[in-house]
């Protein structure tokens, strides 16, 4: 940006420095001479020379009356103009000077200029170059809408650069506003890198709706890298916006015109998860996964789908691999289950001992539990329902678990025990009775 800018500033003082009127004026003779006088060394980029002969015959003015200073053209408007030029150039050709001091110089004196003639599109031009360079952007967009206003030919670019300047001085609605402006004054004369501009205008306004026409027509019109950058912010947008029909229908036809992208896949899986379509949210996630390796989190997501849609085997190998390293109570109980669901029942033991590796898990020692139990390893299985009632605030089905595990292995006393306790819990009371009573039967059975 700074660099047009300043592309700008050298045309307009080139165009300046080669005439000696303005619309139709003729210069002071005295003028006109001290003019021709100083661009004799700016020629040969002596700028302080210039500078110096300007500033003797400005000085000059001082303490003369009004009327003669204007015949003679002391404070001439041009003469600021020349100047502010000279000291511009001097911050190009030699900052070592002191850029900023010069630079202050030479905004005063376009300042001066655009004072003594408000219609000078040239000096309200330099100005705004020379306000962005100093960065004060709201008094540089002023300028150059000033050089817009008061140009006979209107330039486009002058327009934008205020919208911008407004931008960057925060001041967000002004630069719409000029936007808007420009758009109604010059509607065929808009690139796409304004109309980028205008999207983070947009953007900044949170009028996210509004810059959805505009990210269509980037996302359509670029090419390359910056093509794909706006394909990518306009499926977001969609997301966000909750246009779901029209992300899904976006995501599709980035999949099939850009399959070896891995985001369009991501984001493809994304909106059928968010769909509750599993089945096609994982496929996707399998293809984004083969064109780049999958993080630990996107291996947990394929394993859950994987369980989900009942495809436990697969289930266990993701886990196996996110889980080798690291591991919670919630992932340890989810590939065990996806173990018992595939009757791997030794390989889920292996995985619920890790997570009850000097733990305490309720939910990890039930499922151990079932698993013993249908082992026929009933002893064992009445030791984990134990400790298992032991942590719960109402272990009702936890006892009556254990009951029923010692009465398969003969421990009676044990079996009475925990089905009398069970009793007392509404849910499990009936289930309770009855096994003690089934209990009693055994009982005499084993002694006669």
């Amino acid at each position: 940006m700074k660099k047009t800018l300043a592309a700008i500033f050298i045309l307009v003082c080139v165009l300046w420095m080669s005439f000696n009127t303005h619309a139709g004026e003729k210069l002071p003779i005295a003028v006109g001479i001290i003019v021709k006088k100083a661009r004799m060394p700016a020629q040969n980029q002596k700028y302080e020379k210039a500078i110096e002969v300007l500033e003797a015959f400005r000085n000059k003015g001082t303490g003369v009356d009004k009327k003669r200073a204007d015949k003679k053209g002391y404070n001439h408007y041009y003469l600021h103009f020349l100047l502010g030029n000279y000291y511009s150039l001097m911050v190009q050709k030699m900052p070592e000077h002191g850029e900023k001091i010069l630079m202050r110089k030479a905004l005063k004196n376009y300042e001066a200029a655009v004072k003594v003639y408000p219609g000078f599109s040239a000096a309200w031009l330099n100005l705004a170059r020379c306000r962005y360079e100093t960065q004060d952007f709201a008094n540089a967009a002023m300028s150059f809408l000033k050089g817009y206003e008061t140009a006979e030919a209107k330039k486009t670019s002058h327009l934008y650069y205020a919208a911008v300047c407004h931008l960057q001085a925060s001041q967000n609605e002004k630069a719409l506003s000029v936007f808007q402006t420009l758009l109604k004054a010059h509607p065929n004369e808009i690139s796409l890198a304004w109309k980028e501009t205008l999207v983070h205008i947009l953007f900044s306004l949170d009028k996210y709706r509004q810059a959805l026409p505009l990210l269509e027509e980037l996302a359509k019109k670029n090419t390359g890298p910056k093509q794909k950058k706006w394909q990518e912010i306009l499926l977001y947008q969609y997301l966000s916006l909750d246009m779901k029909p029209k992300a899904l229908k976006l995501a599709k036809i980035l999949t099939r015109t850009d399959p070896t992208e891995p985001k369009w896949w991501k984001a493809l899986s994304h909106i059928h998860l968010a769909g509750d379509n599993h089945k096609k949210g994982l496929s996707a996630l399998l293809i984004y996964g083969y064109l780049t390796p999958l993080t630990r989190e996107e291996q947990l997501l394929a394993a859950d789908l994987y369980l989900s849609l009942d495809i436990p085997l697969k289930a266990i190998s993701f886990y196996e691999t996110a889980l080798k390293e690291l591991h919670n109570d919630d992932q340890i109980l989810r590939i065990s289950n996806a173990c018992s669901i595939a009757y791997q029942p030794e390989k889920a033991l292996q995985w619920i001992e890790k997570g009850l590796d000097g733990k305490a898990n309720p939910k990890l020692l039930q499922l151990k539990g079932q698993i013993l139990y249908g082992f026929k390893s009933y002893e064992k299985a009445a030791d984990t329902y134990e400790a298992l009632a032991k942590q719960l605030k109402k272990p009702g089905e936890a006892l009556l678990m254990l009951g029923y595990c010692a009465m398969n292995c003969s421990q009676f006393d044990r079996a009475q025990k925990a089905f009398t306790n069970a009793c007392k819990y509404k849910k499990q009371k009936t289930s309770a009775q009855k096994a003690l009573a089934q209990l009693k039967i055994l009982r005499g059975n084993s002694k006669s």
